[in-house]
């Protein structure tokens, strides 16, 4: 659950005691003005270009946006509550410049690409001020793996360090300062990136099938119509009423032909609430998960999506027309957590003629990293998620996130795989992100896992009973030297300590 954070408790404090709050408004209440029932929209692409290579401006700026026919205020990257989708190829070059419209300090993040943490790539550490900009090259591997990223703010504070010093305003002795990721996430800051197309890893009947970006986002509006965010009087609280949008659309209607299969790319790219999705009465087959193709394909009737978390799925319609919804149903993440009621995401028409059925695909998909079962391992780590009884501060190994401090004295070697044990001791399930490259799940909760896929997102179970959750992991570390970051990806919990990184060195 996301409550008032630190800076925001004592910026509260200091102004004297606090009212208590007024009742969020409703779900309904939110809602109203909206429409329903509008064709499913695609998100927007950004600007392809003629070439392999991608040169593209984001603008991060305050953005009034017309969400199903209701005035929002929020903050947008080109001016959608959904940003445009990035897409790249395996090989190429992409360069991004990021234009800073806003009042406080922001970044990027491309979630799950493999590219360097370092430079003016993918480094959560670059630090962009208000009315300032800066520009990333991402150098897409040639054997990248295809499938569906995302990208979004990773501001890890609201203003950035004097030249040569890594101390912030407001930074404690620790080295802790609360970081801004909740708030922009939450106010717009975040879109689909794609690399590549995995329907050229599947039977050639099924290279041209329809693919769609299917972007979950939520959002809670005040009154006036802003989305709400973290100040000295306000606060966004995961488990309050929200909004559950696709594409920036409440309960559109996406239409398939009897027969039809239709490729999916699922993306939870919100700040803090998790999605179980299930299409009644049909099941997905998943031919990838957090960007990367599967070793073996499942057809699962519900998918859980924390924060951050991806599926690429095909979903084939009945032969004859009718329709069904897909929804989030209702799902609780731990006694200290959220329960999510259940909720319709987008109604699915199965109209006009009958298609050809197209052939199914099970075993694994090419290009599928190879099972880490039998490598060696170099080292073994542990990892202990925990958090304060107000759920207003969070911990690795007991400590908060330091700019100038990784949670381990020992860095990683390239080239080897390392196993990471990691607990939660919290009554709260916490979505666990490594950047930079996949894991393995080996064991959850002490029961093995045989090998089916790696991904970069998985969530550690609460603890039961005093006993803490445990996912055993292992990490293949390749390619980059750098800091590699990981947190909970639940953005209240990042910005509140509960990230770290590990160096990396040859």
């Amino acid at each position: 659950m996301a409550l008032l954070t630190p800076a925001s408790v004592s910026a509260a404090a200091a102004a004297g005691s606090r009212s208590t709050p007024a009742p969020p408004p409703s779900t309904a209440d939110q809602e109203q003005g909206m429409d329903t029932g509008a064709a499913f929209r695609d998100p927007a692409d950004a600007d392809l270009g003629t070439h392999q290579d991608l040169t593209i401006t984001l603008d991060a700026a305050g953005t009034r946006f017309d969400l199903s026919g209701r005035e929002v205020w929020g903050q947008s990257y080109n001016g959608r509550f959904v940003a445009p989708t990035i897409r790249v190829a395996p090989g190429s070059n992409a360069t991004i410049h990021l234009v800073n419209h806003l009042t406080v300090a922001t970044n990027l993040h491309f979630h799950g690409l493999h590219v360097s943490p370092s430079g003016q790539s993918d480094d959560p550490f670059l630090c962009v001020p208000a009315g300032a900009s800066t520009t990333y090259s991402l150098a897409i591997p040639a054997d990248h793996p295809l499938g569906t990223f995302w990208y979004h703010s990773h501001a890890l504070a609201t203003s950035c360090p004097a030249t040569g010093s890594p101390a912030m305003p407001g930074m404690s002795a620790s080295g802790f300062m609360p970081g801004d990721v909740e708030n922009q996430i939450f106010a717009g800051l975040s879109g689909a990136l794609v690399v590549g197309d995995d329907r050229s890893l599947l039977p050639r009947a099924l290279h041209h099938v329809t693919a769609h970006t299917v972007v979950l986002k939520d959002v809670q509006l005040d009154r006036l119509g802003h989305i709400v965010q973290n100040t000295s009087s306000t606060s966004i609280d995961s488990n309050n009423p929200t909004v559950r949008l696709v594409n920036g659309q409440l309960r559109p209607i996406l239409s398939m032909k009897p027969r039809e299969t239709q490729l999916w790319r699922l993306v939870n790219a919100g700040a803090d609430i998790f999605y179980q999705l299930k299409l009644d009465g049909y099941c997905f087959t998943v031919i990838g998960e957090d960007g990367t193709p599967v070793a073996r394909v499942t057809t699962p009737d519900t998918l859980l999506l924390p924060p951050g978390k991806r599926y690429d799925v095909l979903v084939t319609a009945h032969d004859r027309p009718g329709e069904t919804i897909l929804r989030t149903t209702a799902y609780s993440n731990g006694p200290q957590g959220d329960s999510y009621p259940d909720v319709p995401l987008a109604h699915v028409e199965v109209t006009g003629p009958r298609m050809h059925q197209l052939p199914t695909v099970s075993g694994a998909i090419p290009t599928a990293p190879p099972d880490l079962s039998e490598e060696p391992i170099a080292r073994h780590r542990s990892l202990a998620l925990s958090e304060n009884s107000e759920g207003t501060q969070f911990f690795i190994n007991g400590k908060q996130f330091s700019f100038d401090t990784p949670l381990f004295d020992t860095p990683a070697r390239l080239g080897t795989v390392e196993e990471w044990r990691i607990l939660n001791q919290s009554g709260e399930d916490h979505p666990f992100h490594l950047h930079t490259n996949h894991f393995q799940v080996m064991s959850v909760n002490g029961v093995p896992r045989p090998y089916t896929h790696q991904q970069d997102t998985v969530p550690v179970p609460h603890a039961v009973n005093g006993v803490p959750g445990q996912v055993v992991v292992r990490v293949p570390f390749s390619d980059y030297p750098g800091r590699w970051m990981f947190h909970c990806h639940i953005a209240a919990h990042e910005d509140n300590g509960m990230m770290s990184y590990i160096n990396v060195v040859r």
